[in-house]
């Protein structure tokens, strides 16, 4: 905000006294009396004027990446996913459409090159949960006591 005129020491809330400025806020005009240091600081005099003047923020983004999986935005999939069930992992999706039908949850998508990122219908196996884990236990190995280790 601009400073228009220092007011000197004023008392702010009935306590300490603060050197105090007039300032003119840009987006209403008014002219507003604020402790100097807030007051330079300030780009607005009010929250209702950062609220006319800040940038409005869109839907959700489109495509995202968590934990190494694409997840794309569709709030209206009845398997959607996230704290408000907005997104479902790419590689689900294209395993329903090549099905024709939406994937059960003891269903699991496995990539076949392990590239979790690569969603080609080519790189893309259907397996129940216990076939997916059973697959990946190969690759574990297992100390001379027999466990496996971490």
């Amino acid at each position: 905000m601009e400073l228009i005129k220092d007011i000197g020491m004023a008392s702010f809330s009935g306590g300490r006294a603060y050197r105090a400025g007039l300032f003119k806020c840009p987006i209403c005009l008014s002219e507003v009396e604020k402790i100097k240091k807030d007051g330079l600081k300030a780009k607005q005099c009010s929250h209702k004027c950062y609220a006319i003047k800040r940038e409005k923020r869109g839907a959700y983004k489109s495509k995202i990446v968590v934990s190494k999986y694409k997840y794309l935005y569709m709030p209206t999939h009845p398997n959607a996913i996230g704290t408000r069930k907005l997104y479902v992992a790419e590689h689900r999706l294209v395993m329903e459409k090549h099905l024709g039908r939406y994937l059960t949850d003891k269903e699991v998508v496995h990539h076949i090159n392990e590239d979790t990122l690569d969603n080609r219908i080519e790189n893309l196996q259907l397996m129940s949960a216990s076939e997916h884990s059973r697959h990946h236990s190969h690759k574990r190995q297992k100390d001379k006591n027999g466990k496996f280790k971490i």
